[in-house]
């Protein structure tokens, strides 16, 4: 089994790029399963506690492990607990050293100055308790920059994970593309 996790910023294709995925590996035949960040992450949306979030994705994972299927996809793994709970890659040691030998980080970054359209393109498709969300961090500004301050810090720890990992540059929304090159890696 090969582990594929989906790493970025709120709006840098994520879901886009797991559906195309989806896809390509349908095709394939390949077998698989995508769990989303509605089970890796929104559960503990508001933590800081590190050794709450270890202890929360260590079941996760272990199920994930359990699946007979030729590919897990994650929706966000354990690099945006590491930014929400303030931490550095080694504290989260042991989540990374569990999927080491077949994993491969995806992070999905942004050109930095489209950053703030494409949060405005995704405050008209997303539904009200995103924009409710992403309200709280500020004024419209403050919002940007919390996502920009996110996504730099998100490259940072590909540098410095023991993870084989690959950024792609989604600016220009080529998700079909970054799909297809995914599965030529694996």
């Amino acid at each position: 089994m090969k582990i594929i996790i989906l790493e970025g910023i709120a709006t840098s294709g994520k879901t886009s790029v797991i559906k195309e995925l989806s896809k390509t590996l349908a095709k394939q035949k390949a077998s698989f399963s995508v769990i989303s960040e509605v089970e890796t992450l929104l559960p503990l949306l508001d933590n800081k506690d590190k050794r709450k979030s270890i202890d929360f994705l260590k079941p996760i994972l272990k199920k994930a492990g359990d699946k007979e299927q030729d590919f897990i996809i994650f929706d966000r793994l354990f690099f945006t607990h590491i930014f929400r709970t303030n931490c550095a890659i080694e504290d989260f040691f042991e989540i990374e050293n569990s999927i080491r030998t077949n994993a491969i980080l995806i992070l999905l970054k942004i050109y930095e100055a489209k950053i703030p359209e494409r949060i405005n393109l995704a405050r008209k498709h997303r539904d009200k308790d995103w924009n409710d969300y992403a309200d709280k961090k500020g004024s419209e500004s403050e919002v940007n920059n919390y996502y920009i301050d996110q996504q730099r810090f998100l490259l940072k720890l590909t540098q410095n994970s023991s993870l084989n990992c690959k950024i792609y540059d989604t600016s220009n929304m080529n998700f079909s593309d970054i799909a297809a090159d995914i599965v030529k890696l694996l």
